[in-house]
């Protein structure tokens, strides 16, 4: 079956938004970590991510 070509809605391909989609999962995932061990010995700080 052949697809219908589609017109792309923005400039970022499918591979750049994996990437990206990859990117803020591992960044979240950090921020987590890092609060989690800040917690366990009592620092409280905010972190924020840089993006």
């Amino acid at each position: 079956m052949i697809k219908k070509a589609q017109k792309p809605t923005s400039n970022i391909s499918d591979g750049v938004a994996f990437l990206l989609r990859g990117a803020k999962k591992r960044r979240s995932m950090a921020i987590a970590s890092a609060r989690m061990i800040n917690s366990d010995i009592g620092i409280s700080a905010k972190l924020v991510a840089v993006k």
